[in-house]
């Protein structure tokens, strides 16, 4: 039975140390059912060897899980304990001592608010938008300049051809009406023509069928004829000669067109190449993006110094607490608030409490389950003596199996 002594003895080891705050009650541990947490032996065929194995190796493996959780827990406990014997050597640090602490943990809260800002800070660019402006950083403003200018140059084209549509339009029109004037021109010619035949059939028929001198009505007839006539040819060769000079204004409009839409096919594939270039949509946006990433710049080195000044604070920090032989100094870089404010350092001390106890409660389930499996083993060996030898060859099979894993 050297070897439950021993386990015993394992479990009792290192527990016994003071509490550092608030004498813990063990009532509940006492007040537990234990009898829900073992088998009744009473309930067992204890002469059945199949039975008889499946108990003691439960009673074995019970004390095994017990030892398990024990360390673990008892790893925690001990930390914890460490913890709060941190938080007294804090408290108890000299005057001077503490002030430094307070002051490095003050400056700490600084840094790290400043850098919490700036990551935090919305409407930065991207990742990919500054290590591309970075590329052209040696060549800006002009990028953004060149395409201003080409912007506005696109703008004027556009302006020339609108211009060069509307006189297009212009002439279109002045064409139509010269079309119409010569045909209404012609319409009067054979109106004339039609009329003039008319009368001197008239007077023709005046002339010989009723005998009358119609001499005179001839004479007024061709030079009424005559003049109407020459003066419609007159504007017929007039609105001739416009029509020439609009169709030659119309094809010159659409040369010059032609011309001016090169120019702007030619400007739009320069900006469509210098927008795909530095990956913006229009020069604004460059300029935009531009800006945002010179006061990014300054801002990220503004980060940098205050990454070297935190990192520099918490080294300062953690050199005058490990002077103290602390547990774990470098937690407190992540606690600075409760260096700064002795309420917040409460809150700690009282959390770390009540982790202990917690643990604590914990320590004494797994000491008490593997002590009633141990008596469970040595009651069945004074119960049934006649299995004594069986029973201890078991346990010690069991446990270099446990030992073996």
């Amino acid at each position: 039975m050297k070897w439950w002594d021993k386990l015993i003895e394992h479990f009792n080891r290192g527990y016994e140390e003071e509490d550092l705050e608030l004498e813990w009650e063990s009532s509940s541990i006492e007040n537990w059912d234990w009898d829900t947490l073992v088998k009744d032996r009473n309930l067992l065929k204890i002469k059945d060897g199949f039975e008889r194995q499946k108990y003691v190796r439960s009673c074995v493996e019970q004390m095994r899980s017990a030892s398990d959780e024990l360390d673990h827990v008892s790893e925690e406990y001990n930390m914890v304990t460490a913890y709060l014997k941190d938080i007294e050597e804090i408290e108890a640090l000299p005057a001077g001592e503490a002030q430094c602490v307070k002051d490095s943990a003050k400056k700490i809260q600084v840094y790290e608010t400043a850098t919490k800002e700036y990551r935090e800070k919305k409407g930065r660019l991207t990742e990919a938008q500054f290590m591309h402006m970075e590329k052209y950083e040696s060549v800006m403003p002009k990028p953004y300049q060149d395409i201003k200018a080409a912007e506005d140059y696109r703008e004027l084209i556009k302006g020339d051809l609108s211009k060069l549509e509307g006189e297009k339009h212009a002439f279109q029109y002045r064409r139509a009406e010269l079309y119409r004037d010569i045909a209404n021109v012609k319409g009067m010619v054979m109106i004339c023509a039609m009329a003039f035949g008319v009368c001197l059939f008239m007077l023709l028929v005046l002339q010989y069928g009723f005998e009358m001198d119609t001499q005179l009505g001839f004479l007024l007839t061709i030079g009424v004829g005559a003049t109407t006539l020459t003066v419609l040819y007159v504007k017929y060769l007039d609105f001739t000669k416009q029509l020439e000079k609009t169709e030659k204004g119309i094809n010159k409009i659409i040369l010059l067109k032609n011309t001016v839409n090169i120019r702007y096919v030619n400007n739009t594939n320069l900006l469509d190449y210098m927008y795909l270039k530095y990956k913006v949509k229009n020069g604004r946006e460059l300029l935009r993006i531009w800006e945002k990433y010179q006061q990014e710049k300054e801002e990220r080195n503004r980060d940098i110094e205050n990454q070297e000044e935190l990192d520099y604070h918490k080294r300062s920090l953690i050199a005058i607490l490990r002077r103290y032989q602390l547990h774990d100094p470098d937690i407190w870089i992540h606690q600075t608030a409760a260096l700064v404010d002795p309420k917040e350092m409460v809150e700690i001390r009282h959390s770390l409490v009540d982790r202990r106890q917690k643990l604590r409660v914990q320590m004494e389930y797994n000491k008490r389950l593997a002590t009633e499996a141990q008596k469970e083993i040595k009651n069945t060996i004074d119960n049934y003596p006649q299995y004594r030898e069986e029973i201890l060859d078991m346990v010690e099979r069991y446990e270099k199996e446990y030992q073996g894993n």
